[in-house]
């Protein structure tokens, strides 16, 4: 589930970046100045955020390039992919999602995954997307393409999806393919 103090952690992930950004011996501040759209770029990232010493958020991308928005606004982009693994308040992973593509506006508090995305909840549950929009200030997942759903119960496809971060409610329009397990006795 997405929450707020997931949403603190994003931004001390761009803070943390941004700082980092002003230390690299490699960018120096005349770099900074000509160069505004790109600030950094970082290979092979992994960072844990933590909230008085319990893990909250793993972040693993093998690129990840943070640069200000014509309207100042920091984006994070992940062009080679990304893992987001979430836990909950005793450290169980809660949540992932992991797409070939993301791009994170840090103001707008605001993710956009693309292509083989699939977020797998605690529960089993599992979203296939080709593109997921998050909103995490409304604990919002979108999509307007096609995307399936699957559980232990079943299996659903369609398209416009509007749901929660954890899945206990969604919506879909268009449905196209859908079918329920159940036994037989």
């Amino acid at each position: 589930m997405i929450n707020r103090s997931k949403i603190l952690l994003l931004y001390f992930f761009g803070f943390f970046l941004f700082t980092s950004c002003l230390e690299n011996p490699e960018l120096s501040s005349l770099d900074l100045i000509s160069n505004t759209k790109s600030l950094e770029k970082a290979s092979g990232v992994t960072l844990n955020f933590s909230d008085f010493g319990k893990s909250k958020l793993l972040l693993k991308a093998p690129q990840l390039i943070k640069f200000l928005s014509d309207d100042q606004q920091l984006i994070m982009e992940c062009p080679s992919g990304l893992e987001l693994i979430f836990y909950d308040s005793l450290n169980n992973v809660e949540s992932t999602l992991i797409a070939d593509y993301g791009k994170l506006y840090t103001e707008k508090e605001f993710l956009n995954v693309k292509n083989n995305v699939r977020f797998d909840n605690y529960n089993l549950d599992t979203l296939f997307a080709q593109e997921l929009d998050i909103d995490f200030a409304k604990d919002s997942i979108y999509s307007e393409k096609m995307v399936i759903f699957s559980n232990n119960e079943g299996r659903i496809s369609g398209t416009n999806l509007i749901a929660n971060s954890n899945f206990t409610f969604f919506q879909l329009s268009d449905i196209s393919e859908g079918y329920v397990n159940y036994e037989l006795e």
